[in-house]
C-alpha cells in the first residue's frame, strides 16, 4: 500500500479524487477528500486502477520519495462529445432507461462491461455502464440504465428525448470472458444488484458467454422488489437461452444474492467462473464465498 498526500489541490483534482472514490466504491471515503486548498490524504495499492484505468504511476523509481501523478483519463484529459438523448423511460421505480446517441464515441465499445461518462449542463460527470450489447454495425446508439439518485444522474433524468448532453468515448476492459472459455468451464454463476444488471444484459444480449456450449449457467439478481426490477420483462428471453434466473427480493425476506447462491451450493468450483456486478459488499461476500467454494480467484470477473 502507499500514501499519497496531495498539497492544495486544484478543484479539477478534487473533482477527479471525488469520482475515484466514487467508481472504486470506497477506495478512500468522502472525509479523506478535502476542501479546496487543504492536503489530501489517500491510502491505496500501486495496483488499484478504475475500470481498467491505473489510479497513480510513480514519475520517479529512484526518487527518495516517490512522485505520484494522477492518470486521469476520466477526468480532463477526455474528449468530450455532444450526445443526443434518443429515448428517455420508466425502465423501473426510480431507474430511467436512456437511449443515447453518441456517434463515432461507440467505436471502441467492443465488449459487454465497458462504461461510459455523461455531463448534463456542464456539470459533473457521471459514469455508467453500457447496458446494450456492443453494435457490429456501428449505430452510435447505446442504452443506459440510470438510477435517479445524484446530482448527475437527476438531471439526466429529468432530460427528454431530444436534449443533448455531453459523453467520453467509450472505455474500460468489460468483461474478460476469454479467461474462462466454455470447454473447461461449463458452470457460470452471474451477480447483479440493482442498476448493476446493466452490463449483465449486455453481456446475455451479446452471447459473449456462449450459453449453449455450458452447462449450469445461473443468474442471481437482487433487487429490493420487483416494481424496482429492470428489465422484468427480458428474464423469459434469458431463460430461453438456456440462463436460469433466480430473482432475490430483499424486502420479503429472501436475503441477498450470496444467501441464495449458499442455498443452491456448487458441484465443482474449480469447473467454474463468475460475473460479479454491484455492491462493494456484495462483491466482497461474493467472492469469499466463491473462493471457499474452488472457484479460482482469477476467474471471478469484474468490469473495472
Amino acid at each position: 500500500m502507499a500514501l499519497l498526500c496531495v498539497r492544495q489541490p486544484p478543484q479539477r483534482l478534487r473533482s477527479s479524487l471525488q469520482h475515484a472514490c466514487f467508481a472504486r466504491n470506497s477506495i478512500c471515503t468522502s472525509s479523506l477528500v478535502p476542501a479546496v486548498g487543504q492536503p489530501a490524504r489517500l491510502v491505496f495499492s500501486a495496483h488499484d486502477s478504475i475500470f481498467g484505468q491505473p489510479l497513480w504511476r510513480p514519475q520517479s523509481r529512484s526518487a527518495r520519495r516517490c512522485s505520484w501523478a494522477a492518470q486521469a483519463a476520466w477526468g480532463d484529459d477526455i474528449e468530450w462529445k455532444k450526445a443526443k438523448i434518443s429515448e428517455s423511460t420508466l425502465a423501473a421505480t426510480g431507474i430511467q432507461k436512456v437511449i443515447l446517441d453518441i456517434g463515432s464515441g461507440a467505436d471502441s465499445h467492443t465488449k459487454p462491461g465497458q462504461f461510459v461518462q455523461v455531463k448534463v449542463d456542464g456539470g459533473k460527470p457521471g459514469f455508467y455502464a453500457i447496458a446494450s450489447p456492443p453494435d457490429s454495425n456501428n449505430q452510435g446508439v447505446i442504452e443506459l440504465l440510470v438510477k435517479n439518485q445524484g446530482e448527475t444522474a437527476e438531471a439526466l433524468c429529468s432530460k427528454s428525448s431530444g436534449a443533448e448532453v455531453e459523453a467520453s468515448p467509450v472505455m474500460g476492459k468489460g468483461f474478460q470472458v476469454d479467461k474462462a472459455p466454455a470447454d473447461k468451464f461449463p458452470t457460470v454463476v452471474i451477480f447483479a444488484t440493482g442498476t448493476g444488471i446493466s452490463p449483465i444484459r449486455s453481456l446475455i444480449e451479446a452471447d459473449t458467454l456462449d450459453v449453449k456450449h455450458r452447462k449450469d449457467v445461473r443468474l442471481y439478481y437482487g433487487t429490493f422488489s420487483d416494481d424496482k426490477t429492470a428489465y422484468l420483462d427480458q428474464v423469459p428471453s434469458w431463460e430461453a437461452q438456456g440462463i436460469s434466473v433466480k430473482h432475490v427480493y430483499s424486502d420479503n425476506g429472501q436475503g441477498y444474492v450470496q444467501d441464495a447462491f449458499e442455498k443452491d451450493g456448487l458441484t465443482d468450483g474449480s469447473q467454474a467462473c463468475a460475473v460479479l456486478v454491484g455492491q462493494k459488499e456484495m462483491c466482497m461476500a461474493v467472492t469469499d464465498l466463491l473462493v471457499s467454494k474452488g472457484v479460482d480467484k482469477d476467474k471471478i470477473l469484474l468490469n473495472f
